[in-house]
């Protein structure tokens, strides 16, 4: 099967290495090695049974590669390329959809934010990005996955959860599902601005996991995984990072005393973002920044009480309360992250300032 793929980008090629690439779990990724090729690539199946639309991935794809190089020297995104027919998706003889990018050298990813200097770069990188696509109207752009971020869209599937209450698991977690429901009247004021127009809807990344820049030396390179490019908000991309990069513990923690929200990992992010963002980001989104760590938190948060409550059904499990030890480490961090909120907004307020010094 890989055989006939690689064949229809590289014909006249008699022999090429192929290894499993990296970390994913959606995607089947691999490295590419062509012989008498001077450069390596990145040959991908899509998980279609996640992405419904591959075409649809590839054209935003083709998109940005078309534009987004012009805004840096340093930073890049991988290229499509396309195969002997000029497409830049294959469909193979079984129905699978494949992609080749180019190979960036010189790279590596990180995992767990261990330095500021780490998350400055995370935050410059995904500001750069941020900055890139501002050229972009979010109405020519489609969701990879439907009302992924959408806030309404996960509170109607707890509501549901709970209310159904199909493993029998509810009366064990009220207190978090109250904890969860508490907020969601705050949280929700972020759609409703959205959805009137107030915060713009942009070209966003939608999965700003850390691993999802390269970095070259001491320096992020390139901004990866764009599958889940696609109309959002800043909130999701800047909320999200920080969700991730600036806690302390594993997101399956059992030990909640060990999870808080780092707040010198968030400062060093925040630098590295509005460097990138302050040409662009309008007063409304700056009055409501402090509310995306806990916006991203409280989703994911949710997601994992639904699961639970469901039965486990959608994220893997290694244990019976693997689900619910997930939602107690967002809650734990919700609860941090609000314990330094005013701190957060002076940050955010500094950073601007400095930046227009």
């Amino acid at each position: 099967m890989l055989s006939e793929v690689i064949h229809n980008y590289f014909p006249k090629s008699r022999n090429s290495e192929v290894i499993p690439f990296g970390n994913g779990h959606i995607n089947d990724t691999y490295k590419l090695a062509v012989s008498n090729m001077p450069q390596d690539f990145i040959l991908q199946r899509i998980n279609t049974d996640v992405f419904k639309n591959p075409q649809g991935i590839v054209d935003t794809h083709l998109k940005l590669q078309k534009s987004i190089r012009k805004y840096s020297d340093s930073l890049t995104i991988a290229e499509l390329i396309p195969n002997t027919s000029g497409n830049f998706l294959t469909i193979d003889q079984r129905g699978n959809a494949w992609r080749v990018t180019t190979f960036i050298n010189d790279s590596y990813t990180i995992d767990v934010v261990d330095e500021d200097w780490q998350a400055f770069e995370a935050g410059f990188g995904y500001g750069w990005f941020a900055k890139a696509c501002s050229e972009f109207n979010a109405s020519d752009f489609k969701e990879a996955i439907t009302d992924f971020h959408r806030l309404s869209f996960r509170v109607n599937q707890l509501n549901e959860a709970i209310h159904l209450n199909k493993a029998g698991r509810l009366e064990s977690v009220k207190d978090i599902v109250n904890f969860y429901k508490e907020r969601e009247a705050k949280l929700s004021k972020i759609e409703s601005y959205v959805d009137e127009g107030i915060i713009p809807l942009r070209v966003v990344h939608n999965d700003t996991k850390i691993n999802n820049l390269l970095f070259r030396n001491k320096k992020v390179s390139a901004v990866i995984d764009l599958d889940t490019v696609g109309p959002g908000i800043l909130f999701y991309d800047y909320g999200d990072a920080l969700r991730t990069s600036a806690n302390s513990a594993l997101e399956d923690e059992k030990d909640l005393s060990k999870v808080h929200f780092n707040i010198q990992a968030f400062e060093a992010f925040t630098k590295g973002y509005i460097t990138q963002v302050d040409s662009i980001i309008t007063k409304s989104e700056i009055e409501n920044f402090h509310l995306a760590p806990i916006l991203m938190t409280y989703i994911i948060g949710i997601r994992f009480l639904t699961d639970y409550l469901n039965g486990d059904t959608y994220y893997k499990v290694a244990y019976p309360d693997h689900n619910i030890d997930r939602s107690k480490v967002q809650k734990k961090l919700i609860e941090s992250i609000e314990y330094q909120e005013n701190h957060i907004k002076n940050i955010i307020e500094k950073t601007l300032l400095s930046v227009h010094v």
